[in-house]
């Protein structure tokens, strides 16, 4: 039996090593903390590199591994010269191919369409305007353009299209550095989640001009297939009204995977993986 002397440095020792088990492993899950905003955003995504997406359809919801591709999506976000940041992306799938299956489908054998998005966000976080367009790939006109840009308090959307239901109008209250996006891109990155965090998102759809408020919620954690490995994920999930979907979120905020919240049909954008970085263990592994 070990001395009293002995005894108290093993109690010690583990003392110590229970509270850093503590505070690395159970604390977070219990720490709600802030939702991410769009400037943690902007910033974890800051990089040289774009990040590539493949658009993907799920036939059979049976199946859910059983995926085709109908397009690619590219995003990046750069910092502006005012301190602040710019969030694009780039859009080109087949809506035919993402109909397939549906009622809808036979009205649209194959139809390639285009939609560009940027995003302007100060330095504190805030967002000082958005831009969606979309275009088919024979004109260099938009067939629908939506703008947004804060009047105050309030956030106002504007949508222009080719028929009077295209053309309106919106406002809501906006909270400084709340996040705005548009269903079709990809967001690159959620920091700082924490099991049981929640907070509310508007999703912009490109298609519509239309506005919907989304309920977030960090529901768990788990591993996820990607890139040939399994790699440790928060889930995360979002209601928009009676559309449901999912985001897979490494834990170091990168996102992986992510559905589209679209009626009839069921969307996945996943990453792509870095060409140069595939064979850096630091990228990789859970």
């Amino acid at each position: 039996m070990p001395s009293r002397f002995w005894s108290f440095v093993i109690l010690v020792y583990w003392s110590i090593a229970a509270f850093w088990l503590f505070r690395s492993d159970v604390l977070p899950e219990f720490t709600l903390g802030n939702p991410p905003d769009l400037r943690a955003i902007a910033v974890a995504g800051d990089s040289e590199r774009p990040t590539h997406w493949s658009i993907q359809v799920v036939d059979n919801a049976r199946e859910p591994d059983s995926r085709r591709a109908v397009g690619e999506a590219v995003t990046a976000s750069a910092r502006r010269p005012s301190g602040g940041y710019e969030l694009t992306s780039h859009v080109d799938f087949d809506a035919g191919g993402i109909l397939r299956g549906t009622p809808f489908a036979s009205r649209m054998s194959s139809m390639r369409l285009l939609v560009d998005s940027r995003y302007t966000v100060d330095a504190s976080g805030n967002l000082l305007g958005l831009l969606l367009e979309v275009k088919s790939p024979d004109s260099a006109d938009a067939l629908i353009e939506v703008k947004g840009a804060p009047r105050g308090k309030l956030m106002e959307i504007v949508s222009r299209g080719p028929v009077p239901l295209l053309n309106q109008r919106w406002t809501f209250d906006y909270e400084p550095g709340s996040v705005i996006h548009d269903a079709l891109r990809p967001l690159d990155r959620l920091p700082g989640l924490h099991v049981g965090q929640r907070w509310e998102t508007r999703i912009v759809n490109p298609f519509t001009g239309q506005l919907d408020k989304a309920r977030v919620e960090v529901v768990g954690r788990g591993f996820t297939h990607w890139n040939g490995k399994a790699v440790a994920t928060f889930e995360v999930v979002q209601h928009s009204g009676p559309l449901v979907a999912r985001t897979w979120v490494k834990t170091d905020g990168v996102i992986l995977r992510q559905e589209v919240p679209f009626p009839l049909t069921r969307i996945i954008l996943e990453r792509k993986p870095d060409v140069d970085a595939q064979d850096d263990p630091r990228t990789t592994t859970p």
